[in-house]
C-alpha cells in the first residue's frame, strides 16, 4: 500500500511538471504575457488586485522615484484576478528564464525549491559591491530574522517585518480550567497536554483559539497552529524529515485534541494568534482588558521546546535571479529597509508588527510607552503583561518564513489533502505519518 502511494505521488509530480511546461508554451503566446523585463527597463511585480503586504510599499516607492527625478526606477505592477493564475504564471515564467523581478513571500510558491534551484537572487551578492554612502549595513538588522531567509550561506529572502508567536488570554478565562501559569510562560508541544488537561476534559463551551477575518482571508488559527507544528519537524534546508520520531507521534495526539476541541461559539480561551500586534497595539489591548476588568496574560509558543522564542516573517520578498536590472533591484531593497518604511510599518499604520531594523524596533517601544487610552491617559508599558511581551520580542531566537503557514505551497499543495484526510476524515495515525513522510521526502528531493 505504501509503495503504491509513493509511486502514485511520484507520478503526480511528474504530471504537474509536464503541465507547467505546457503552460510555458501557452503563456509565451498569451495576450496577457509580460514582456521581458530588460525590454521594459523597469522592475515588475505581480499582485492579486493590490491586496498584499508589498503593494503599499511599492506605491510609496514609485512616488519616491518620481519625486527624486528617477522615474525609470519605478516598479511596474501587473494585477491578477486569480491567485492560481498568478502563481502559475510566475512559476512558468521563472522556468522559462523571465518572470517578475520582485516576488512577495505572501504568494503561494515553493520558495524552498526556488531557493534550492537558485531561481532567486542571493541578496548578499547585490549588497557586497555597494560602496555608496547609503549602503546597507546588515549589522543594523536583526540577524535572527534575517536568518529565516538564509540558505547555504546566501540570503534569498528579504524580511521587512515580523511577528512573534504568542497566545494571549486573561487570568479570568484561564481560571475556568484551573490554569495558573502566568505572563511569559513557555507553552511547548510537550507540556501542552499537562497545562491544558482540564480544558480538554471539560466542556464549558470554550473554543481554544478564535478565528478572525484577516487580510481578505479567513485566518484559521487552529489550522495555523497545527501546520506550524508539522513544519517544525521538517528541515527544509537539509532535506530531513522527523515525522517518524516518538516525540512527533506523542505530540501529534495532543495537537489533534486541539483541532477536535474547536467549537463554533464566541467564547475563546485565547484571542487568536497575535500575528499582527506591534508594541503600540498590544499596549492598547492591555488598556482594553483593564477597561472590562480582566487581566491579560501572554504565553510564549507553541514551540518545540521552552528555549525557543519563535517568530515568523510578516512581510518579505525575493528578487528573481533572471532579472537584468540589478541596480534597480538594489535601490528597491535599500528603500524597503530604510528607516522611513520600517517606522511606518512598526508604528504608524499599526497593521504590521516588528521592523527588522534594530534601532526602529527600539523606537517602537518608546511609541508604545506614550500610547494613550480613550480618555487621553497614558497607558504605558510598565505592567506585567507588556513587560512579558517585550521580553519575548526582545529575545526572539528563531524565525520561520511564513505568516500564513497553512496556505504556504508546502502545506497547501504538497500535504494539504493528507492533513485534511487525517483531521476531517479520520485516517489512522500510522497511515497519516507514512503519507506525510512520503509526500514531504518527494517534495524535498525531486
Amino acid at each position: 500500500m505504501f509503495t503504491r502511494f509513493l509511486f502514485k505521488t511520484h507520478e503526480s509530480i511528474k504530471v504537474i511538471l509536464a503541465i507547467l511546461l505546457s503552460v510555458i508554451i501557452i503563456t509565451s503566446f498569451s495576450s496577457c504575457a509580460i514582456k521581458n523585463n530588460s525590454e521594459q527597463n523597469h522592475l515588475v511585480y505581480y499582485t492579486l488586485n493590490d491586496e498584499d503586504s508589498l503593494s503599499w510599499i511599492i506605491e510609496k516607492y514609485n512616488k519616491y522615484c518620481i519625486n527624486s527625478n528617477n522615474p525609470s526606477f519605478q516598479v511596474g505592477i501587473v494585477k491578477f484576478d486569480s491567485e492560481q493564475e498568478m502563481s502559475t504564471q510566475i512559476s512558468t515564467e521563472i522556468m522559462a528564464g523571465s518572470g517578475p523581478d520582485i516576488i512577495s513571500l505572501s504568494q503561494k510558491l515553493p520558495f524552498e525549491k526556488l531557493i534550492e534551484s537558485r531561481s532567486l537572487m542571493n541578496i548578499y551578492d547585490l549588497l557586497k559591491d555597494d560602496n555608496s554612502s547609503n549602503a546597507i549595513n546588515l549589522d543594523d538588522y536583526n540577524v535572527n530574522i534575517l536568518n529565516a531567509g538564509v540558505y547555504d550561506n546566501g540570503l534569498y529572502i528579504v524580511p521587512l517585518f515580523y511577528g512573534v508567536d504568542v497566545l494571549v488570554s486573561t487570568e479570568e478565562r484561564l481560571k475556568n480550567f484551573d490554569i495558573k501559569e502566568n505572563n511569559g510562560f513557555s507553552l511547548t508541544y510537550s507540556n501542552f497536554s499537562d497545562v491544558f488537561e482540564n480544558y480538554f476534559l471539560n466542556d464549558e463551551g470554550y473554543s481554544f483559539v478564535s478565528n478572525e477575518l484577516s487580510d481578505f482571508l479567513w485566518f484559521d488559527h487552529p489550522m495555523q497552529l497545527f501546520c506550524r507544528f508539522l513544519n517544525s519537524y521538517v528541515d527544509f534546508e537539509n532535506k530531513a524529515v522527523y515525522f517518524d520520531t516518538d516525540e512527533f507521534k506523542d505530540n501529534l495526539d495532543v495537537m489533534q485534541m486541539l483541532m477536535i476541541s474547536q467549537k463554533n461559539n464566541t467564547n475563546e480561551l485565547f484571542d487568536g494568534l497575535y500575528i499582527n500586534r506591534s508594541f503600540p497595539l498590544m499596549a492598547g489591548n492591555y488598556s482594553y482588558y483593564q477597561s472590562i476588568n480582566e487581566t491579560p496574560v501572554v504565553f510564549r509558543g507553541l514551540t518545540k521546546n521552552k528555549d525557543v522564542n519563535s517568530a515568523h516573517i510578516q512581510a518579505g520578498y525575493a528578487i528573481n535571479n533572471n532579472t537584468q536590472l540589478k541596480e534597480q533591484a538594489l535601490a528597491f531593497i535599500k528603500y524597503t529597509l530604510s528607516d522611513e518604511i520600517q517606522e511606518i510599518g512598526a508604528t504608524a499604520s499599526g497593521s504590521l508588527s516588528f521592523p527588522v531594523n534594530i534601532s526602529v524596533y527600539d523606537n517602537a517601544k518608546l511609541v508604545a510607552g506614550s500610547r494613550t487610552d480613550d480618555n487621553n491617559k497614558i497607558i504605558g508599558i510598565d505592567n506585567d503583561f507588556m513587560k512579558a511581551y517585550i521580553d519575548i520580542a526582545d529575545n526572539v531566537n528563531a524565525c520561520t518564513l511564513y505568516r500564513d503557514v497553512s496556505h504556504s505551497y508546502y502545506n497547501d499543495n504538497v500535504i494539504g489533502d493528507i492533513v485534511d484526510n487525517y483531521i476531517n476524515k479520520g485516517i489512522s495515525k500510522d497511515k497519516f505519518i507514512r503519507q506525510l513522510s512520503a509526500a514531504t521526502e518527494i517534495y524535498l528531493t525531486e
